[in-house]
Formats: structure tokens, sequence, C-alpha cells
């Protein structure tokens, strides 16, 4: 796997897909569009560390996995951020116990629009609360 947005084993291609058939905006159009910006980064001594996007995961290396979605005309924009640890085996979520959110609809939070009665209702989907700690080196 790797960063790459193009390729067979990109975890950005992956996202995107996953993104684009999971969710509509308010005019039924699919969320990849506001798909718009890389999925993650190296972290090192640097929090943005200069990595190679195309060059695979390799164990040892840490990563975030942060995928977003901004639609300007909803004034709304989501992003969550996991750091990944590549291990041997696969992966550990270095994230994994920060508290999770709940959103019951995507309208309960903020004020209701007239055409909200059109709205199929959104099942709940998963978040966590994400608080940036200072990377320890």
């Amino acid at each position: 796997m790797d960063f790459c947005i193009k390729g067979d084993k990109s975890v950005h291609k992956i996202a995107y897909n996953y993104i684009n058939s999971h969710g509509k905006d308010l005019h039924d159009k699919p969320l990849g569009t506001y798909f718009i910006h890389g999925l993650g980064h190296h972290i090192g001594l640097n929090v943005h560390d200069p990595g190679e996007y195309c060059t695979p995961f390799q164990p040892g290396m840490v990563i975030t996995i942060e995928p977003g979605i901004y639609i300007p005309e909803e004034n709304l924009g989501v992003r969550i951020e996991d750091d990944v640890l590549i291990t041997e085996t696969g992966h550990r979520l270095l994230s994994e116990r920060l508290p999770e959110i709940r959103v019951k609809s995507k309208r309960s939070w903020r004020e209701p629009r007239r055409h909200a009665q059109k709205q199929k209702k959104a099942r709940p989907e998963t978040f966590r609360q994400r608080k940036h700690p200072p990377t320890a080196v």
C-alpha cells in the first residue's frame, strides 16, 4: 500500500471509492467530489515529515490517515486524523484510545434548513474526537 493517487495499492484510491459510495450531499451528489486533498502523510521528526508518497509502506513507518470532505455550499468540513504505525503483520492504530463521538444526524448540530424535510434519515456515523498531543521523538 502507498499514498499514490493512482495505482492498485493506493490507500487514497480506496478511501476515495469508499467516501464516494457511502454518502451524498443535499443535491444527491456523491461525496467523492468533496474529497479534495491527500489521505495522509508521513510522521517523523516533524509532524509533516517529507516522504515519497509512492513508496510502499514499510514496517516502522508512522503515517497519518486523515480522510476529509469539504462542502462549501453547506459550509461544512469534516476531517478525522488517525496516526498509524506500519508493522510486520499490518498496522497498529496509535490513536485508538481516543474517545468516539456518535453523530445521529448530519443536521443535529446546526440550524435546520427549508429543504430538511426532503432529506432521507441519515444513519449514525462514528467519529473520533481528536486532540493533537505533541509528537514524541
